[in-house]
């Protein structure tokens, strides 16, 4: 699937998630993190930074699904890397605790070059009040093999979200 189609798709997602806000088991949250970024055709890892838009929807009391998207800039020596992730997936909810796994399709340009491909991400979180910390790890396997591709992971990323639907 192109990107284009993808972006048109993941904005139709968003925009039936947030008409649905109104029964209040819908919410919309908006926030940034930090993050890892290595690649397995690169020895070199570098830390960034990005800015996440989350939607959730409660199915029950403790399984809620999530349509999450993002933008991650990482500074790597000689060129700079975009990382940008459009997963859905399902969260179980204990006392707070969030723990899931999100599934989908990541893309990142790097050194004037595109790679793009599979990804999934197991990730905990902790709501609180408004927000969401949540711990993540994702890993995106591609078909390039050149030094952008192979397998991208991002581990050790952080994020923090505010609900604002």
């Amino acid at each position: 699937m192109k990107p284009p189609r993808i972006i048109l798709l993941t904005i139709a997602i968003f925009f039936t998630f947030i008409s649905n806000a109104q029964l209040n088991k819908t919410s919309l949250s908006f926030g940034g993190g930090i993050s890892t970024l290595s690649a397995s055709n690169n020895p070199k890892a570098s830390i960034g930074f990005g800015a996440d838009v989350m939607i959730k929807r409660d199915f029950s009391n403790r399984i809620q699904g999530f349509a999450q998207t993002g933008y991650n800039a990482y500074n790597n020596p000689g060129y700079n890397v975009a990382f940008v992730p459009l997963l859905i997936g399902i969260n179980y909810k204990f006392e707070g605790l969030t723990p899931g796994i999100g599934i989908g399709y990541g893309s990142s340009t790097a050194g004037g070059s595109t790679t793009e491909g599979f990804t999934i991400s197991p990730q905990i979180g902790y709501t609180y009040n408004k927000y969401d910390f949540i711990l993540y790890y994702s890993n995106t396997t591609t078909t390039s093999n050149n030094l952008e591709g192979g397998n991208w992971h991002v581990f050790g990323g952080m994020k923090v979200l505010y609900k604002i639907l």
